[in-house]
């Protein structure tokens, strides 16, 4: 499962930067190469929950908002295959880093990601 999807990474970044990304071979390409796009989401969330799932049962049921962005920031960082600007670069350390807090419970995702199949999970920190 994707924490993202093709319209939440159109409503983050530039069209014309998803054709480029979606269809290096291709510069004449007019729509978003949706198989290479989703594989670059599935590996984004991949990350997410390799680095989750010591505090989560992944994937999360109803993620928030956050792991939608971050997702997104990780995706576009893999669709630059090694050449991305220093700001995607940042938004992606940003994003690691997030990932990194959430794992150690620095940040809290709210009730929504402590849900898996509609079971209550508790975080490993806390008393049940």
């Amino acid at each position: 499962m994707a924490y993202a999807t093709q319209e939440d990474m159109e409503k983050r970044f530039k069209e014309a930067e998803l054709l480029d990304l979606t269809n290096p071979d291709d510069l004449d390409a007019e729509t978003i190469n949706v198989d290479v796009l989703q594989v670059a989401l599935d590996d984004a969330s991949a990350a997410i929950d390799a680095h989750l799932s010591g505090r989560f049962a992944v994937p999360i049921a109803n993620p928030p908002d956050v792991l939608t962005n971050v997702c997104c920031n990780i995706a576009r960082y893999n669709l630059y295959s090694g050449k991305s600007t220093e700001e995607v670069e940042t938004r992606y350390d940003n994003a690691i880093k997030l990932l990194n807090r959430i794992a150690a419970g620095d940040v809290n995702l709210g009730s929504t990601s402590a849900t898996a199949g509609g079971v209550r999970l508790w975080n490993v920190s806390q008393p049940a």
